[in-house]
């Protein structure tokens, strides 16, 4: 992982990890009520629209790693996808997280809402 981020100075935490930073938003944002239904629809948006980009990811990598991931997503007030992050950052987990940015989903309690998905892939 850190191989790929240079700059990252592993000594270092002035730069907060953006995944971490989205991951508390998203576990903040899911504490109350309404973020954690709203969620809850994102999570079943995202099995009912995403389905396809993950099988797509899964032909298109070589050797995908199968492991579950987290999926964090940056909504727009409108209900937009505006940013998108992965923890672990698998292949997989990677070329999906490409193919993010521009989904719709339905608008969130408040703009600019991370929100957390546990992608379950089955094995088989």
């Amino acid at each position: 992982g850190a191989a790929e981020q240079p700059d990252a100075d592993s000594g270092s935490a002035t730069a907060e990890d953006p995944v971490a930073a989205a991951e508390s938003a998203a576990e903040a944002a899911g504490a109350t009520p309404e973020g954690k239904k709203y969620a809850d629809e994102v999570a079943t948006a995202f099995g009912r629209d995403q389905g396809k980009s993950i099988q797509f990811c899964a032909r298109e990598v070589r050797r995908p790693e199968l492991s579950d991931f987290h999926v964090f997503v940056r909504v727009s007030a409108v209900g937009e996808v505006e940013e998108a992050l992965v923890k672990p950052n698998t292949n997989l987990a990677a070329c999906l997280r490409g193919k993010l940015k521009g989904w719709k989903v339905s608008a969130p309690p408040l703009a600019d809402s991370w929100v957390s998905v546990h992608v379950k892939l089955k094995t088989k």
